[in-house]
Formats: C-alpha cells, structure tokens, sequence
C-alpha cells in the first residue's frame, strides 16, 4: 500500500479515535471544574465588587464602562470576545410630582419621592447618579382623583372592589407590589378604568413587618426605599417587535406601540412604605378585609375611594440609545457548530448587587474555571458561549434583539440556553427549566456541596422532605430565557439562590448588602458557579446530550390531566391531547432505547465513523424537538410567544402558565359561555395535540 495513503488512514484512525474516546476522560477535567482548588469566593467578591461601583442604567456611560470590564476580563481568560451592540428605544424621567389633599381641611403633602442614603454610606459619593424613582415607559401626563386602595391590583383584587360595589372608574388606584407584574397592576387599573396608579413596596411584604429594621441595620428595605422597573408587558425594542434593531431598521410608530396593549395607558409612580402609609391614612371608606390588611402595627387600611386626593404628574423622554451585549466564546473541537449558551444581564436600576450582578460575577467565574481547564489541554467536544446581556431590565431587550437578529442560526444549533439573573439573593437552591432537564439538574446538584451545610449535597438540601425536588417552569417573562424558549423553541433553564429579596430594584441592593445579608462569604456564588457550569460542561462535553424527554411527557400528561378535571362537564373532545402524550411516551422510550444501543455499540463501526454520525443524527433529534412546540402563528393576541406548551400568564407576566392557548381560551369561554368561545377552547386543544405529535415525529427521526 502507498505511503501516503497509510499515513492517511492513520491520521483518520487517529482522529475518529479522539471523537469516541475523548468524552469518557473529559470527565477527569468536569471534577477538577468543581474542586476547590479550582473555586474561588475571592474573586468572585472582587468582581461583585467592580461591577457595582456605580449605578449602571441600560444606555449610560456607567453600563458601558461595566461592559468594558466583562470584555477586558473574558479576554484575560484567554476567551475570545466581542460586543454587539443595537440602537433601542429606551425612556428615563425628566420630572416628577405627587401631591396628595386632604379633605375637608385641604391640607396638602407633597412627597419627596427620594430614596435616603444613610451615616456611613460608602456610596454617597455616587448617589446623586442613582436615577429618580420611576417606571421605564411609564405614561406622561398629569392626573387628579380620589385614592382607592386596590390591594396587589390582581384581576381578582378589582373584581372584589367591584363585588363591594366601589367604583374604580376616575380614580387614582394605590396598589402594594409583590405579587404580580408591576406592568400588569397598572394594566389593569386601566381596565377597571382608573386614570393613575401609585404602587408601593408595603412593609408586610419588604419591610419585614413589625419591629424588624430596614437596611444597613438588617436586610429588609428601608422606609424610604423604592422599588422600581420597567411596566412595559414584551419582549424586545417595542419599536421593532420581531426583528433587531440594527442599523437603519425599520421602526413602528408610538401609536403603533401604543396600540400593541404592551405599553401603560396611564401615568403611574412607585413610592416607598412611608409614602404609601402616608396615602392609607388619608383614605376612608369601608375597611379592607384582614387579608388585606398590612402590618399588625400600622393604620387601618380601608378601601376608599377617598377622601383623600392625589394628584399625579409624570413627564418622561424616550430616545434611542446603544446598548452593548458582550459575547465570549470557546470553541468546540468535535462539533463547533453545536452551542451551548450561558447567559446574564449585566445593567440595573441602580448598583445591581444581586440582580444582576451576582449573575455576571458567578459567570466570570464559570468563565475564569473554562479558562484554567484549557491551560490543563480541555477543549469542549460542542461550542460554549458566554452572554452578558444588555437592557434587560427594560423588557429583556439585549437578548431579544440577539435572538430575533440570528433566528434561523440559534434554531438550528443551539443545544440549550442556561441563565442565572440573580445568581444569590438567599440561602436556598432554586431552579426552573424545560422537563427534558430536570434529571441532568438533579445529577449536577448531586456533586456540588451546599454552601450552607457542608454534610449534604446542594441536591439534598433542595429535595428537603420531598420526595423529588421543586423544579419550576419557564413560562414567565422574568428573565433572558424568555427569547430562547417563548421565542425559539430553544431547551432552558435557570437558577439561583434565593428566591426574592427585600431590597429588589432600589438603591440598596448594593455591595455592602449582599456581603453582610446575602452572602458573607461568597460561599453561595461559588456554588451557583459550580452547578452552571457542570451543567454548561455536561451538554459540551457528553457524546450523547443527557435529554430525557419522558420527564417532559409525565409533566404534559399531568397538565393535561388537571384540564380534564377542569372541562370535564364541558364537552370537550380531549382524546387527541391524551393519544398525543402517549406518542411521545413511546418516542421517548424508543431514542432512549436508541441511545443505549449506541453506547454500547463497538468494533469497526464505531472506529471508522459510522457511530460518529449516528450519535450526531440521534442528538440532532433530541436537540430540535423541543422547536416543534413552536407554533409560528403564536398564541392568540400574543403573537410574539409561539411556544405551546409554557408561556407567561396573560394577566400576570411574571407568572408561568401551561398550554397557555388552552388556558387563555378556557378563560375566555367562560366569560363569554357561547359556541363559539368553546370551539375555540377546542381548536386550541388540537393546536396543543398537533405539537406534540410533531416532537414525537422529531424524536422518532423518520418520515411519515
């Protein structure tokens, strides 16, 4: 045999040798990722706190000087980074006014609407660049009326006020925050037909009620903090609904914002506990039940409307600013062209200490350690991209405007999307995700330490007495996964730990807090770095992705269930949604089945290349059936959401719904209880049947 030819079949001997046995030795490097010699609580508190030095606003010089550090420090890690940037539209307060009369004296409050520092504030310095207390894209205009309190401002809360007969129409509504979309109370404040909404952090629910004390003294918020946010109910510039906003694109007018129901239609201000007890105690009227009531030691809260008046002034200014996502990458040796994506936002309202910036930390240091395997001769088997998001506080603009300019790439490449926004806000592990997830969750959490327990596992202690762990789901629009999934069809997941935190969205989530509140010693941060990142190398690294789509078919079959006991008197045909679930039980048997037979599988075959494209061919089918649950026209009303299975609630955009088709039909039949309301109810039942059954034709990978 010639020569060259020999050395040919050598080198594809040798290369096809490297694709199948490469995978069981990068293990070796995923222990030495979560060592401790390889953690380091240290640096993570160094960049936490460089990061937060200043306030940093989305489209502020201070967010880009933050950019600035995340590139310059993923380059030092030998990881190849950009930035891309977009022109949004973004909005920031030019004035404020709230003036609260009281009858019959007419006597007047005007409120000072500021957040206090406090003695021995290390950022005092800076604090005259924490923005005024607003609400991105709040409504301009100046409105006067009678206060009526609202309670959490839920469609349930104003159907109450109804009930009792209080009219909310020419009001300005009072509602505590806590536990629905902001954007969501003053939309439906407008619905009820008030013409302003006050909304304020009520201390039952941030103060820590009673006796506790506020912040620098303890962790919950002061009496003059504020919470503030964005109100705005999409996803994305809400001048470019669908595509990015890049170059000289094409732009929709304000009216036609306005008319996409995503924007507040009256002026609204969030206030701090001692203003909203200010406001309480001028409101008269019948007396609030207990459940609406706050702290045992404060005023009556009654329901009004009035006697006590307030007048509302906001006035706004909306321009397109840059905004800059920083993108890092490690390239795969084997299969470059297969992404796994790790994500967080880096801009905040004010210093950002947890959210976001405990994320950004944790992926530095997720970062840092990818870095140092590298050196030890680690190359991932699949690509690995880091994201450091921009705007999302704004409406998860950054990641949208990246995800809607390279669509077609990401569906057709990335295997999952894990985000961290608050990466520590507590003690306590969290998680969400798409069910074909859950078991590799459980697997990483299983080998990293809990920070605060050192004789268990981070998995034993979030299993606690149960019997499985809580895993929540990615329907809501709370963070960057949104896009992803909601959008793309793309596997997701988040995590943190913590879950809320009572300085959210004020000026004192900073440093000072997260070192003597959320996480002294950092211990918690290294720990959500360990687990991102173990989960991050297990879908790089692992010939097979670790995809179980019989979770997702047991969740399906459980949801489906709760609708049947929901609709069992209604004459629903509910047999294809159950026939279709059954399908994917046996999809998911069969590539599972698959899967096994390939592992084991050796000898020529395998050494040649055959297996290589086999196991490529069966991981193609578990990465894409998750995009069948996409449904290019949309839901109803929400286009922009196309996936069928989660998406937000439609009164609540935080809140996660199941089949959200079927539910917002459900919804909308009983209202109505016509015909045609519950044919809708079953069409949108079929949608749901039809999807599945398209995953099940994914997963089987042959044609009908």
């Amino acid at each position: 045999m010639h020569k060259s030819i020999v050395a040919t079949l050598i080198a594809i001997a040798s290369s096809l040798t490297y694709f199948f046995i490469s995978s069981p030795q990068k293990s070796i490097y995923h222990s030495l990722y979560i060592s401790s010699s390889f953690s380091d609580n240290v640096s993570i508190s160094q960049h936490l706190y460089s990061l937060t030095r200043r306030p940093h606003v989305a489209g502020t010089e201070a967010n880009t000087e933050v950019a600035r550090y995340v590139l310059s420090t993923l380059s030092s890690y030998n990881i190849r980074s950009h930035i891309t940037s977009y022109g949004v539209s973004l909005t920031y307060p030019v004035s404020r006014l709230l003036v609260l009369t009281h009858p019959p004296s007419d006597t007047t409050t005007t409120f000072d609407l500021r957040q206090e520092t406090y003695e021995g504030d290390p950022y005092i310095d800076v604090a005259d660049e924490v923005l005024p207390t607003f609400y991105a894209y709040a409504r301009s205009g100046t409105v006067v009326g009678p206060v009526v309190y609202v309670n959490y401002g839920r469609v349930e809360d104003f159907m109450t006020l109804k009930t009792r007969g209080v009219n909310v129409s020419g009001t300005v509504v009072l509602a505590r925050m806590g536990r629905i979309y902001r954007g969501d109370i003053v939309a439906n404040a407008y619905q009820a037909g008030a013409i302003g909404a006050v909304l304020f952090t009520d201390k039952k629910d941030y103060g820590g009620g009673g006796d506790a004390k506020g912040f620098p003294s303890d962790k919950w918020m002061p009496p003059s903090g504020v919470q503030v946010g964005t109100l705005y109910k999409g996803c994305g510039d809400p001048t470019t609904p669908g595509w990015a906003s890049t170059g000289e694109c094409e732009r929709i007018s304000d009216d036609e914002v306005d008319k996409s129901g995503d924007m507040p239609l009256i002026p609204s201000l969030p206030v701090s506990a001692v203003d909203g007890e200010a406001i309480i105690k001028s409101i008269g009227g019948e007396v609030a039940d207990e459940e609406w009531q706050g702290c045992k030691d404060g005023p009556v809260y009654s329901i009004g409307p009035g006697p006590g008046i307030l007048n509302l002034s906001y006035t706004g200014k909306q321009v397109i600013n840059t905004i800059e996502n920083v993108i890092g990458i490690i390239e795969g040796a084997e299969e470059p062209d297969r992404f796994v994506i790790l994500g967080n936002h880096r801009d905040a309202w004010t210093f950002g200490a947890v959210d976001p910036n405990s994320g950004t930390a944790a992926l530095l240091e997720v970062a840092d350690r990818l870095g140092k395997l590298q050196k030890k001769g680690w190359k991932p088997r699949r690509t690995i991209i880091f994201c450091n998001w921009d705007a999302e506080e704004y409406g998860l603009i950054g990641s949208t405007e990246w995800v809607e300019e390279n669509r077609e790439m990401l569906s057709s490449k990335v295997v999952a999307y894990l985000n961290v926004d608050i990466a520590v806000g507590g003690a306590g592990f969290h998680a969400a995700a798409t069910p074909q997830l859950d078991q590799l969750l459980m697997q990483a959490t299983r080998q990293v330490q809990d920070p605060d327990n050192s004789s268990q596992s981070i998995f034993d202690s979030w299993v606690g007495t149960r019997d499985h762990p809580k895993i929540g789901r990615l329907g809501g629009t709370g963070s960057d996964y949104a896009a992803f999934l909601q959008h793309v069809g793309i596997p997701a997941a988040d995590m943190s730990f913590g879950e809320g935190y009572p300085v959210y969205h004020s000026m004192y989530d900073d440093f000072i807090w997260m070192r003597d509140f959320g996480d002294p010693m950092f211990h918690r941060h290294v720990a959500v770095a360990s687990i991102w990142g173990l989960v991050a190398l297990t879908l790089a690294d692992e010939e097979f992705l670790p995809f179980n789509y019989m979770y997702y078919a047991l969740e399906l079959q459980k949801i489906a269930d709760e609708i049947l006991s929901e609709l069992f008197d209604k004459n629903m045909n509910l047999t294809p949604l159950f026939k279709s679930i059954e399908e994917l039980k046996k999809a998911a048997t069969k590539i599972d089945n698959e899967k096994k037979a390939l592992e084991g599988s050796k000898g020529l075959a395998s050494m040649w290349g055959t297996k290589f494209w086999q196991v490529r061919q069966l991981n193609d089918r578990l990465m894409m059936a998750e995009r069948a649950f996409i449904d290019r026209d949309g839901l109803l009303g929400r286009q922009w959401f196309k996936h069928l299975i989660y998406a937000p609630s439609e009164h609540d955009d935080y809140g996660s719904v199941s089949f959200p088709g079927i539910s917002d039909a459900i919804v909308k039949a009983k209202q109505k209880n016509t015909k045609e309301s519950w044919s809708s109810v079953q069409h949108e039942v079929w949608r749901v049947s039809r999807a599945v059954i398209h995953v099940s034709l994914v997963l089987n990978g042959v044609l009908t």
